[in-house]
């Protein structure tokens, strides 16, 4: 989905359906509704949850921050707008590891970062390199 200033009922309709019966196949708690995924995507303020990278007028994913494999359920404060590239490669990992990963490449905390940071209790950190001196 792109991201718009606006998105008709129509559209979000067809991506809530699809988010939906993926939960329900994953057999996940919870059933979004179209109020519900245009809050996740107004409150992502145009930018990917994880990276903060600008989605404005870009493709677009909802995220299961706590993956659906990993018992996560299927409400909005499970949810995240981000980028494609973000999305796939968090994939099923663990939220507070893709974070401390994407902290790791972009010394940068998102709001969704520190969220997870200050629930799992974890200090960011960068891992030097070997050959740092």
């Amino acid at each position: 989905m792109q991201y718009l200033d606006w998105l008709t009922d129509d559209e979000l309709r067809a991506y809530v359906a699809s988010l939906n019966a993926r939960a329900k196949a994953a057999g996940a708690r919870g059933q979004l509704t179209i109020a519900e995924l245009r809050g996740i995507i107004l409150d992502s303020g145009g930018l990917c949850a994880w990276c903060g990278k600008s989605i404005v007028g870009q493709e677009f994913e909802v995220d299961h921050i706590i993956p659906l494999a990993m018992g996560g359920a299927h409400i909005p404060n499970n949810l995240a707008a981000c980028c494609p590239t973000c999305n796939r490669s968090k994939s099923d990992k663990h939220p507070a590891i893709f974070a401390q990963e994407l902290y790791s490449q972009s010394k940068q905390l998102t709001p969704l970062l520190q969220r997870i940071f200050r629930h799992y209790n974890i200090t960011p950190q960068v891992q030097r390199s070997l050959f740092d001196e």
